[in-house]
């Protein structure tokens, strides 16, 4: 009986809301960003995804810039200027750190854009430092990475890969 309690309010307010009687808002949820190294949330702040990519990868997960070739040349220039090719390699295909273009990942989530936007901005157990905005030199909170330069460095990334992470 308490089923057809639920359902017959259900209908109620969506009728309600229909007519205008009763105002309903539904807002798409945020991704869950976490921390690579336990899981536990990152609390990134909401007004740095501050560009229609970031905030649409915030509600997604998936990277708008991926096959953007304006994207892919600014994340390239990020990707050297902050010595990413020195561990990963000039491509990404791995030196003395893992590589993060073929099928296998250290880290399994950095298969999606989600994942590997985690996993960059807070840092691994490894060696790798987070290179979020705030987090690369926390004594300097205006080093580091903001969310749309993150996602252009992995558009790049992705650009050398048969993956594009928002499968």
């Amino acid at each position: 009986m308490l089923g057809n309690k639920t359902l017959a309010s259900t209908l109620l307010v969506s009728m309600l809301a229909l007519t205008g009687l009763v105002s309903v808002n539904v807002q798409a949820a945020d991704i869950n960003l976490v921390a690579t190294q336990d899981g536990s949330p990152l609390n990134i702040k909401k007004e740095l995804f501050d560009t229609p990519a970031a905030k649409e990868f915030l509600a997604t997960g998936k990277n708008p810039y991926i096959g953007n070739e304006d994207a892919i040349k600014a994340g390239k220039k990020k990707f050297n200027l902050y010595s990413c090719n020195a561990c990963h390699g000039g491509h990404g295909e791995g030196a003395i750190a893992p590589g993060l273009t073929g099928a296998i990942m250290k880290y399994a989530k950095n298969l999606t854009n989600k994942g590997m936007f985690e996993t960059i901005w807070h840092g691994t157990n490894g060696g790798m430092g987070a290179k979020g905005l705030g987090l690369m030199v926390p004594e300097d909170p205006t080093e580091g990475l903001k969310p749309d330069d993150l996602l252009k460095v992995i558009a790049w990334i992705r650009s050398n890969s048969k993956i594009t992470g928002n499968e």
